[in-house]
């Protein structure tokens, strides 16, 4: 054999060597890349079901004290009007609404709309229960007429919302069915 053959075979392994080298340097950086993003994204994750979690709770709260049993209580004052309870239990609504509009950066968009069809619904319905009583009469004609309706309505707003709500935290912390871990 020649020396310039001999040469070029040498030239020829050592790009070979170089390319296999490269190549794999290459795929130990992505592996290290890859291992660092889902690493981040663990930490992001578990810095981020707290606040997740807080939310629904909140929300969960709003829709308790919006129910009507919960919001005649702290409104419902003797001697009050039909017109005053109407404007007091709508600005008690607003008001717990406003209070906790920033949770739905933290919740799904199923979660968010089912609270604020919540929301709407009963303030929709209070509207109409007032409607068909006098504005003058006395306030608790007006809050046991949206007692009776709420009592008796099966798919009440705030019901609806509260499920949805519990099933989502459920399965943030893992949970489904009746109480079972999820092993996933």
């Amino acid at each position: 054999m020649s020396h310039e053959l001999i040469y070029i075979l040498l030239g020829v392994a050592l790009v070979i060597f170089m390319i296999f080298t490269i190549r794999d340097w290459s795929l130990q950086r992505r592996r290290y890349h890859d291992q660092s993003m889902a690493e981040t994204g663990k930490e992001h994750q578990a810095t981020a079901l707290p606040l997740r979690l807080q939310a629904y709770e909140r929300l969960v709260v709003f829709m308790e004290r919006i129910r009507p049993e919960n919001l005649i209580s702290r409104v419902g004052e003797p001697g009050l009007k039909a017109k005053d309870i109407r404007m007091l239990m709508i600005h008690s609504i607003q008001s717990e609404y406003e209070h906790n509009v920033s949770q739905q950066i933290y919740v799904s968009l199923e979660a968010w709309e089912a609270v604020s069809n919540a929301k709407e619904q009963l303030v929709s319905l209070i509207n109409s229960v007032a409607d068909k009583v006098s504005p003058d009469a006395e306030g608790r004609a007006l809050s046991k007429q949206l007692l009776e309706l709420s009592l008796h309505e099966k798919d009440f707003p705030a019901r609806t919302a509260l499920h949805v709500l519990n099933t989502e935290a459920k399965k943030l912390m893992g949970y489904h069915g009746r109480g079972q871990k999820n092993n996933v």
